[in-house]
């Protein structure tokens, strides 16, 4: 249960915490895993930080507005460190010798790591030898889940366009993968199911057309 005496802190007390916690999460959504409590508590008065200045630089108009500019700074300020205040602060460790680690719990959380990239293909190769082709990724960005998902813990969703028998090289083509009247079928993998997952990138600005299988 929620402590009640929280609620009777200042107004200022709640939108900050808030606030920070909102940037928190956003800057760690599907990395928090491994973060124990001071990792929390501290990433939270970071954002929170930055919020409070947001909102004390406007309460003298009207707290109200105060509060949501408090909310919105939290907001962009978490999601700007998650696409590159990240990247550019592990780049800078390394460069210095510091450290090599990504700081996330798993490589697989990692595989996406660089925003100029962009996957065009994806293959999941199961544990009896068979394989499951998306191809191209593209396609599919408009659906749900799309053009593809891949689970903290290893599952993966996928629009399979192909196919492939154990221990075979050919890839045959399924029909029907988006249907007019039915809709698109995706296709969910269970991590335990799942023996390599193979994933195509490709640069945004250079992107070509994926080779032929």
């Amino acid at each position: 249960m929620l402590d009640s005496s929280l609620l009777n802190l200042p107004w200022a007390t709640l939108v900050t915490l808030a606030s920070g916690y909102v940037g928190y999460f956003i800057a760690n959504v599907g990395l928090k895993e491994h973060h124990k409590t001071v990792d929390i508590t501290f990433s939270t008065l970071v954002f929170g930080l930055i919020s409070a200045t947001a909102y004390e630089s406007v309460t003298v108009y009207a707290v109200y507005w105060s509060t949501l500019v408090a909310l919105v700074t939290a907001i962009i300020t978490g999601a700007v460190w998650r696409k590159y205040g990240r990247r550019w602060m592990y780049k800078l460790m390394r460069a210095l010798n510091i450290s090599w680690s990504d700081g996330t719990h798993s490589a697989w959380q990692q595989l996406f790591g660089q925003i100029e990239y962009r996957a065009t293909e994806v293959f999941v190769i199961l544990k009896d030898g068979s394989g499951l082709l998306s191809r191209p990724l593209a396609r599919f960005e408009g659906l749900p889940n799309g053009p593809f998902a891949l689970g903290n813990t290893g599952d993966v969703i996928l629009y399979v366009t192909h196919h492939s028998a154990p221990d075979s090289d050919e890839w045959r083509e399924f029909a029907g993968v988006i249907d007019d009247s039915w809709g698109a079928l995706a296709t969910y993998i269970p991590a335990e199911q799942i023996a390599r997952v193979e994933i195509r990138r490709n640069k945004i600005k250079t992107a070509s057309t994926p080779p032929k299988v």
